[in-house]
């Protein structure tokens, strides 16, 4: 679906049914995290492993725990992650000022939340550049 999302110049988006975080639901975000920047984390598993860095958490998360590696370590980590931005479809953004995507916190996209502001902005959701799209 990611493949088909980037061919088509599709944003995807998250949204969990859930009205209140399950067990099951950030097991089931943190695949999608695993998913998408699934180059990532297998070039650098034993990194990732290292600092304890766990997708289920968010990618926010992961990010603050690479933020902890030793240079050069977090500059390939975090640069492993920026081309999986680069080639992966868009990701709708929560926080475009702050670069918070759909996937950095589990909690963004429950989907009560989250799709009743797509509605009123019909069907669109916020890119990158603070824009609906």
């Amino acid at each position: 679906e990611l493949d088909d999302a980037r061919a088509e110049g599709v944003m995807v988006s998250l949204h969990l049914k859930a009205t209140m975080m399950r067990v099951s639901d950030p097991i089931i975000f943190g695949h999608a995290v695993r998913v998408f920047f699934h180059d990532a984390f297998e070039k650098h598993a034993p990194a990732l492993a290292k600092v304890g860095a766990n997708p289920n958490n968010g990618l926010g998360d992961v990010l603050d725990k690479v933020a902890t590696l030793p240079e050069p370590e977090r500059g390939a980590v975090e640069q492993a992650f920026r081309d999986c931005y680069a080639n992966r479809p868009r990701v709708a953004m929560v926080d475009a000022r702050r670069g918070i995507t759909n996937l950095h916190v589990p909690s963004d996209v429950i989907i009560d939340a989250s799709m009743p502001p797509m509605i009123r902005d019909s069907g669109k959701m916020w890119n990158k550049d603070g824009e609906l799209e």
